[in-house]
């Protein structure tokens, strides 16, 4: 399992991206997928959990390009 922290977003997030990333990429619902834009939007991080560690570096490098600071988390 590999965890990938979103910890904070940059001016210009594409919100409505971040939440379809979430629900194509880590099949997450689109309600999930826009609490936890709210919640990143809020100032609170948020700690995904994916199991494919190629998916995780892929989501990472997505919502790097979307404008959120996140990292993984060995």
């Amino acid at each position: 399992m590999t965890k990938v922290i979103l910890e904070s977003w940059r001016e210009g997030l594409q919100k409505i991206s971040l939440s379809k990333l979430q629900n194509e990429k880590l099949g997450m619902s689109l309600t999930d997928s826009k609490r936890n834009v709210d919640m990143l939007l809020d100032d609170h991080s948020i700690i995904l959990e994916i199991e494919d560690k190629i998916i995780a570096q892929e989501f990472l490098v997505e919502a790097k390009r979307l404008g959120v600071n996140c990292k993984i988390l060995e």
